[in-house]
C-alpha cells in the first residue's frame, strides 16, 4: 500500500492541537478527581502533548506489558477513543480499588480484575463526558469501557487504523499519590479530532483569521458616527431662523422668538415692540439677552410667515391647554394584602420554615435476590439502570423535586439543578 499523498503534519494545525490538548485536559481533569475520590489517593493527570503520527510510526514499547481500554461515544458525539495504559499501572489502581495489595508476578488479568479496570474507566470516563457535556453546551453519554491486554502490538493498531491511516495520539502523565509516576496514551482518528474542535465552535487559524478580519471590517465606521453627531445642531438653529426677507438681513434675532411657542398663534400687533416679546417664558437664554433696547420694532410682514410656518417645538415645551388639571398616576400597593400575618404567625410561619429537611441525590437503582446481596463482598461491583452522564434524581424527605447534571466542586460531588417542580407542587408532596 503506498503512502497517502497528504501530509499529515498538515491534517492538524498547531491551533487545533493546542484546542484538542485543552478539551481533555479539562475533560481528563474531572477525571482525575473522580479517580482520587474512588481510589482515595490523590490522582494527577496533566501535560497533554498531541502528535499526529502514521499508525507504522506509533510505538509504546515504554508501556509493554500494555492494557487497551476502549471507549465508544454513543451520543453527543461519534467515534471512539481508545487509551493505552502500563500493566503494572493497572495493577496499582486494581490493588487500591479492592484494597488489595497485589505482587507483579501474582497479578493476573482474569476476568475479575478486568471488570475492576474497567470499572474505573468507566467512572473515569463519565466524569469526562459529563465534563465534555458542559464544555461543549450538548450532552454526551457513552458506552461502558471494554479492556483487553495487547499481545502484540502491530495486531492492535491493524485493529483500529491501516499501516498508512493518520494517527492523533494524545499523551498524558499519570500520577496517584506516591506509588505510580507514569504515563499512558490517547489515541483517536483525525475524524473525532476535528468534530471535538468543530463541536468547540473552532475553526483553527482559519477560524481565527476570519474573527480578526470580521473585527477589521467593523471598526473603521466608529469614527463616521462621530463625525455624523454634530450635524443636526446646525440644522436646529436654521429652522428656528426666520425666513428670508427684511427681516431677516437684520442682526437682531427678535422676529425669531414668536416662532417658538405653540399657543400664540395670533399675529401680534404692528405697534407692539419687539422687545416686549423676548421675554416670552419658552425663550432660551440666549434669545432673551439677544434684544437690544433700541432695536427698532419689525414689520409685520415678518411675523406672517412664522405664523404659517409650522410649528416647532424644543424638547420639555407643552402647548397650553386651557382648563386641564394634571394629576400623577396613582397604583395599586400590592404590599397592603387583606390577610395581614399577626406577629404571632410570622413567628409560627418562620419556625415552619426553619425546619431541616433531608436531602439526598440518587444515581441510579437495581434490584438484586437475598442471595446475591449476602454474596456482596467489599470490591463487588454494582450495575446500576442509568448510564453515566445521565441526570440523576433530587429527593427531598424521599420526594422526587428535580433532576439534575453531576458536578465536582473543590474535590466534592455536587448537583446542578436542571430541572425543578413548582414551589406549590413541592408543598403538596412534603
Amino acid at each position: 500500500m503506498e503512502p497517502r499523498d497528504s501530509s499529515i503534519e498538515n491534517l492538524l494545525s498547531p491551533m487545533d492541537r493546542d484546542t484538542i490538548g485543552e478539551i481533555l485536559n479539562i475533560s481528563m481533569g474531572s477525571s482525575a478527581t473522580t479517580v482520587s475520590t474512588l481510589l482515595d489517593q490523590r490522582v494527577s493527570i496533566t501535560t497533554p502533548k498531541v502528535e499526529v503520527v502514521k499508525a507504522q510510526d506509533f510505538h509504546f514499547e515504554a508501556l509493554e506489558p500494555a492494557i487497551a481500554v476502549e471507549i465508544n461515544y454513543v451520543s453527543g458525539l461519534s467515534g471512539k477513543n481508545v487509551m493505552v495504559l502500563k500493566v503494572s499501572d493497572v495493577r496499582v489502581i486494581v490493588g487500591l480499588l479492592l484494597h488489595t495489595e497485589f505482587k507483579e508476578e501474582d497479578f493476573v488479568l482474569d476476568e475479575m480484575n478486568l471488570g475492576a479496570i474497567c470499572e474505573v474507566m468507566n467512572q473515569m470516563m463519565g466524569a469526562s463526558s459529563t465534563a465534555l457535556s458542559q464544555f461543549l453546551s450538548r450532552s454526551i453519554n457513552i458506552s461502558p469501557p471494554t479492556s483487553y491486554k495487547i499481545e502484540n502490538a502491530e495486531q492492535f493498531k491493524s485493529k483500529y487504523f491501516e499501516a498508512y491511516d493518520p494517527v492523533v495520539t494524545v499523551h498524558f502523565n499519570l500520577m496517584i499519590g506516591d506509588l505510580v509516576n507514569s504515563e499512558f496514551f490517547n489515541l483517536m482518528s483525525p475524524e473525532f479530532a476535528r468534530e471535538l474542535i468543530t463541536s468547540l465552535g473552532s475553526g483553527g487559524e482559519e477560524g481565527l483569521k476570519k474573527e480578526q478580519e470580521q473585527g477589521a471590517q467593523q471598526t473603521p465606521p466608529e469614527p463616521v458616527t462621530q463625525q455624523a453627531a454634530p450635524q443636526p445642531a446646525p440644522q436646529a438653529v436654521s429652522a428656528a431662523d426666520p425666513p428670508t426677507g427684511p427681516a431677516a438681513q437684520k442682526p437682531d434675532p427678535q422676529p425669531a422668538v414668536p416662532a417658538v411657542p405653540a399657543a400664540d398663534p395670533p399675529v401680534p400687533p404692528v405697534s407692539q415692540p419687539a422687545a416686549q416679546v423676548a421675554p416670552a417664558p419658552q425663550a432660551s437664554p440666549a434669545r432673551q439677552a439677544a434684544p437690544q433696547p433700541d432695536a427698532p420694532a419689525a414689520p409685520a410682514s415678518a411675523y406672517v410667515p412664522a405664523a404659517s410656518a409650522p410649528v416647532l417645538h424644543t424638547a420639555g415645551q407643552q402647548p397650553n391647554q386651557p382648563g386641564y388639571a394634571v394629576k400623577g398616576a396613582s397604583y395599586q400597593s400590592f404590599d397592603e394584602q387583606d390577610n395581614v400575618l399577626t406577629s404571632g404567625q410570622n413567628s409560627n410561619l418562620n419556625m415552619i420554615l426553619s425546619v431541616p429537611l433531608e436531602v439526598t441525590v440518587e444515581i441510579g437503582r437495581t434490584t438484586k435476590k437475598i442471595k446475591e446481596i449476602l454474596d456482596f463482598t467489599s470490591g463487588t461491583i454494582l450495575e446500576l439502570d442509568k448510564q453515566a452522564g445521565s441526570q440523576v434524581d433530587v429527593f427531598v424527605n424521599g420526594k422526587p423535586i428535580a433532576k439534575g447534571d453531576v458536578v465536582v466542586v473543590d474535590d466534592y460531588y455536587g448537583v446542578r439543578i436542571t430541572e425543578i417542580s413548582s414551589n406549590d407542587e413541592i408543598m403538596k408532596l412534603l
